[in-house]
C-alpha cells in the first residue's frame, strides 16, 4: 500500500513539472528575433543607415519580447545549468530599448556598441553550455578580425605590414577555416558554401598584401574582409 501511495505521489509531482524545451525548437524560434538583431547591428555600423536601423531595432524588440517570455518559463535543456537564464534571455529587450534611445538622440555609434552586448550574451551562454555553433565560430573570427585589421590600419611602412602578416597571418586564416567545423551549417549550406569560399579568397588576398608590404592595398582589402565576414555571420542561428 505504501509503495502504491509513493508511486502516486511521484506521478503527481512529475505531472506537475514542465518539461524543458528542446534546443532545436529554441533555435528555430530564435531565427526571426536574432535576424532582426543582426540587421540592427549591421545597420548601426554606418550613420547613413540610421533610419533603417530604427525600424530594424523596433522589429528586434517586438519579436524578442514574446520569444524571451516563452523561454524564461521554459528553459531549453542545454541551458538548465545557467541559473540566471531567465533574466539573461530577457536582457536583449532592454538592450534594444537603450539602442533605440541612442539612435533617437543621433548617436549611431553608441547604439551599435550597446547592441554588441547581445552577441556576447548569447555567445557566453552557448559556450558555458558546451554548444558549438556557426554564430560563435563567426564570433571567434570577429575577435581575430578586430585585432588584425586594427594593426593593419596602423601600419605605415612595408615592414610594418609584413610584421602583421608574420605575427597574425596563420592565426587569422585558421580562425576563418574553423567555421567549417561548425555542426549547424547544413541548413544554410546553399548560402554558406559560396560565402565561405569567396571570403577565404578575400582573406588570402588581404594576407598576401600584408606579406608583400603593400600598406595601401591591405587597407583597401580590409573593407572586403569585413564584408566577407558579415555575409557568413548573418547566416548564424538560422
Amino acid at each position: 500500500m505504501k509503495k502504491v501511495l509513493l508511486l502516486l505521489v511521484v506521478g503527481v509531482l512529475l505531472a506537475g513539472e514542465s518539461p524543458a524545451s528542446e534546443y532545436s525548437v529554441f533555435t528555430h524560434d530564435l531565427v526571426q528575433p536574432y535576424d532582426f538583431f543582426k540587421q540592427s547591428l549591421a545597420l548601426t555600423s554606418k550613420k547613413e543607415n540610421a533610419e533603417k536601423a530604427k525600424s530594424a531595432i523596433t522589429s528586434f524588440i517586438e519579436t524578442w519580447k514574446p520569444f524571451a517570455a516563452k523561454y524564461a518559463e521554459d528553459i531549453p535543456k542545454p541551458f538548465a545549468g545557467i541559473r540566471d537564464f531567465s533574466s539573461r534571455i530577457k536582457r536583449p529587450v532592454e538592450i534594444g530599448k537603450m539602442a533605440a534611445e541612442h539612435l533617437k538622440s543621433g548617436d549611431v555609434g553608441r547604439a551599435h556598441t550597446v547592441l554588441e552586448e547581445v552577441r556576447y550574451l548569447m555567445w557566453d551562454m552557448r559556450v558555458k553550455s558546451s554548444i558549438v555553433s556557426l554564430s560563435d565560430k563567426a564570433n571567434d573570427f570577429h575577435e581575430a578580425m578586430e585585432i588584425v585589421l586594427g594593426h593593419a590600419a596602423t601600419a605605415q611602412e612595408p615592414a610594418d605590414a609584413r610584421k602583421v602578416f608574420e605575427r597574425y597571418g596563420a592565426w587569422f586564416l585558421i580562425k576563418w577555416d574553423d567555421m567549417l567545423n561548425a555542426p549547424d551549417t547544413e541548413s544554410v549550406k546553399k548560402d554558406f558554401d559560396p560565402a565561405f569560399a569567396d571570403g577565404r579568397n578575400t582573406i588570402v588576398a588581404f594576407l598576401d598584401s600584408l606579406k608583400q608590404g603593400k600598406v595601401a592595398e591591405s587597407r583597401k582589402l580590409s573593407g572586403d574582409v569585413k564584408s566577407a565576414y558579415k555575409k557568413v555571420w548573418m547566416l548564424g542561428s538560422r
